[in-house]
């Protein structure tokens, strides 16, 4: 065990690992004090209205690049710099494109929206505003990733966070802005590192005026739309499972089902934050091409499945013991934690293997997987959770086993470590 320890103190990956873990709760943590303070300040009716207006953006960061921006990760270290830019450059076109054509849609079609997502038409422009900035601020993010640079990652992140929660509280507090605040602060936040995101990267000059290549634009739309399916899935099961479950039963049901998913999710959470390193160490090695990569990815492989489950049993056990004593009213969450913990290793198991489908840019074949599975999760919680909501914990628990199997399947016939 001692010689164990050792081994992942001083693992690169494990240890980078750990400081976006430390950096990823930190904005966990910050942005759960504001939900808690602006609570006070904002009226149940206006929380409706901005949960409204994070749907939204939710679901138009799905296309905003038609996610495009994961070409980059791929691409570090294959290509130089120079052509890397390119890259970047028809990210940000395909950017200004969507955007072109959203805001118009929206021009004319914005009574519709309103009816279907309920927000007003100026709040339809500032969702797609928000969105299109977002995407220079995560491909900065994605470079430092890829630079191996955490603290810099973490730093840049932290400062974001800090920003739009003191914009917020001055917005909401001091001049009564109510949810509109909230809005603004982000706004002021996103162009504020929008401008400082398109500095850097000129800086570093990964943003030029390099024109990208017909085949760059082909291979980069033919990698990135249909991974667009493939990131609504996270809606499709759990967002879709809370409106089965409040059809079928109490919205304290759905209370407790979710408090029970909040807690689970941090076994995610920690398998998310270690994959931003882990997934640049996998891109690394296949891309150097030496001798002995299959035997370093084992190893790797074999040192995180073994960390995530023995966070995941952990964290169940610490869960079980402590929400009967510091969360008395959520007891009857407990009988769905084995299920979604479980959900969640899974998920953990799914994040090690998929790295190697984005790597051979897979995505069509990844989006069949991921789609077809969701399908199956809503069909099941569909016709199951009238009887139990714990039927719908042990239908995330499959779902999840059955990805992780399928991509773990997939990935052996492309590189075979296991």
């Amino acid at each position: 065990m001692i010689k164990l320890l050792d081994k992942l103190l001083h693992n690169k990956t494990v240890r980078d690992g750990g400081i976006f873990a430390f950096f990823s709760f930190l904005n966990q943590g910050l942005n759960f004090f504001l939900l808690i303070v602006l609570s006070w300040y904002i009226l149940p009716a206006s929380y409706g209205d901005l949960n409204l207006f994070y749907t939204s953006v939710s679901v138009v960061s799905f296309v905003i690049c038609l996610c495009t921006s994961g070409i980059v990760s791929i691409k570090y270290f294959k290509v130089t710099r120079e052509v890397l830019s390119k890259y970047i450059n028809f990210v940000l076109i395909t950017t200004l494109v969507v955007s072109a054509v959203l805001l118009a849609a929206v021009s004319f079609f914005h009574p519709f929206v309103r009816s279907v997502a309920g927000i007003t038409l100026p709040m339809q422009m500032w969702c797609i505003y928000l969105c299109s900035t977002a995407v220079i601020y995560n491909l900065l993010l994605d470079i430092y990733r890829l630079e191996e640079k955490p603290i810099k990652y973490g730093a840049f992140t932290v400062v974001s966070t800090l920003l739009n929660i003191c914009a917020s509280l001055f917005f909401v507090i001091v001049l009564r802005q109510d949810w509109y605040g909230r809005v603004e602060a982000n706004i002021i936040a996103s162009t504020s590192f929008l401008l400082i995101g398109v500095y850097l990267l000129i800086r570093k000059k990964y943003l030029t005026t390099a024109k990208p290549t017909k085949e760059i634009c082909k291979e980069t739309l033919s990698y990135g739309v249909p991974l667009i399916p493939h990131s609504c899935n996270g809606f499709l099961r759990q967002g879709m499972d809370r409106y089965i479950i409040n059809s079928h039963f109490t919205s304290s049901s759905v209370g407790l089902f979710s408090f029970a998913i909040n807690f689970a999710f941090i076994i995610y959470s920690v398998g998310s934050a270690f994959n931003k390193s882990n997934s640049v160490y996998i891109f690394k090695l296949l891309s150097l091409g030496q001798v002995d990569v299959k035997a370093k990815l084992r190893k790797q492989t074999v040192y995180m499945l073994g960390f995530y489950l023995g966070f995941t049993l952990l964290l169940y056990a610490l869960c079980l013991f402590l929400i009967p004593f510091v969360f008395p009213k959520y007891q009857g969450s407990t009988i769905y934690l084995f299920p979604l913990c479980m959900s969640c290793f899974f998920q953990c198991v799914y994040l090690q293997f998929c790295n190697f489908l984005f790597y051979f840019k897979k995505t069509k074949e990844l989006m069949y997987m991921t789609v077809g599975v969701s399908l199956l999760h809503l069909t099941l919680s569909l016709f199951l959770t009238r009887y139990s909501v714990l039927y719908t914990a042990y239908i995330s628990m499959l779902s999840s086993f059955v990805e992780a199997l399928l991509v773990y399947a997939y990935s052996r016939k492309l590189y075979k470590i296991i």
